[in-house]
């Protein structure tokens, strides 16, 4: 594993880590009503297919520079696709838990994306 990718999932791996002790803090302690048993789901699905997809991205930068745009583009395409099966799926199963479920699934998408998007762009002026 290339040492990038390593210090990109150590580093994905703590925000995960983050998120999860500040979200059970949060709802054990402000706001225990919107508590659901279900929430660390959440950080480990989006960690998954988070280093699933940044694996792919720099695999294709590596074979054909030219082409990585598009698979870039396809890339987040399946990901959202994925990520919009994953919310239908857990919102037919548990509709009472909807409302802290999306905000919880908001916050550590925005969170996990934006890491992604800054170790990419980072990684590709690096390359060149």
């Amino acid at each position: 594993m290339f040492k990038s990718q390593r210090k990109f999932i150590i580093t994905l791996l703590f925000i995960a880590l983050i998120i999860t002790v500040l979200g059970y803090g949060l709802f054990l302690f402000l706001i225990p009503q919107y508590y659901f048993r279900h929430f660390p789901v959440i950080p480990a699905f989006l960690l998954l297919v988070t280093i699933m997809v940044h694996v792919y991205l720099i695999k294709s930068s590596e074979d054909n520079p030219r082409k990585f745009t598009s698979k870039y583009l396809g890339a987040m395409g399946l990901k959202m696709l994925i990520y919009i099966i994953f919310l239908v799926v857990f919102l037919f199963i548990d509709t009472a838990h909807a409302v802290p479920f999306l905000v919880s699934f908001l916050v550590t998408y925005a969170t996990f994306t934006s890491y992604e998007v800054i170790s990419i762009l980072n990684y590709l002026k690096k390359d060149k």
